[in-house]
């Protein structure tokens, strides 16, 4: 999935050996470059966050990592003491797929690429909710990875309307790499 011939998208990612598996990098780049293309509209037209980026390269990181990492960060950056899926620390320069308007610019130069941020993966969670729900765990990572995209693009679910909107964004990034999931 290509989301502009302009537009350079490169999720940096980084998997703990335990975690390589033949098929896994294809699977979390496609998922991450779904999650950044998914507001492609029925008419072909570039997604907000690809047009208002103009020429820009864009780069993010994705670790898959284990609940003790998770726990540790998800203890430190949010005071939960437990580990958790997914965690995204964002630049904070969009909301819902769009620049925000009062973003400055991304320091550094126009050919430099603009930093997302970080997403984190713990490889045993998406492992036991892949199992509980009764599906793959490379539906589950997808899941995970473009949920975790989705928030450095500023998407949340901490309402009724944002969530619906972020589920529905995640399902089309999802069905655009051939996973359907019924994600409540």
């Amino acid at each position: 999935m290509t989301t502009s011939a302009a537009t350079p998208v490169h999720p940096l990612i980084r998997m703990r050996s335990a975690y390589r598996k033949t098929g896994r990098l294809a699977l979390v780049r496609s998922a991450a470059l779904a999650a950044f293309a998914c507001n492609v509209g029925a008419k072909g037209q570039k997604s907000e966050a690809v047009s208002q980026r103009g020429d820009q390269p864009v780069e993010w990181t994705i670790s898959l990592t284990d609940d003790v990492e998770l726990h540790r960060l998800n203890l430190q950056f949010r005071g939960m003491d437990k580990p958790t899926d997914v965690l995204s620390f964002s630049s904070e320069r969009y909301r819902d797929g769009k620049l925000k308007p009062d973003a400055n610019a991304a320091p550094g130069s126009a050919d430099a690429p603009e930093f997302l941020g970080d997403i984190v993966i713990s490889m045993e969670r998406c492992s036991e909710q892949a199992a509980a729900a009764g599906h793959p765990i490379e539906s589950e990572l997808a899941l995970l990875v473009i949920h975790g995209t989705l928030h450095l693009l500023g998407y949340d679910h901490n309402s009724k309307t944002r969530k619906a909107r972020m589920w529905s964004t995640q399902s089309r990034a999802l069905q655009s790499i051939g996973i359907t999931l019924d994600v409540a």
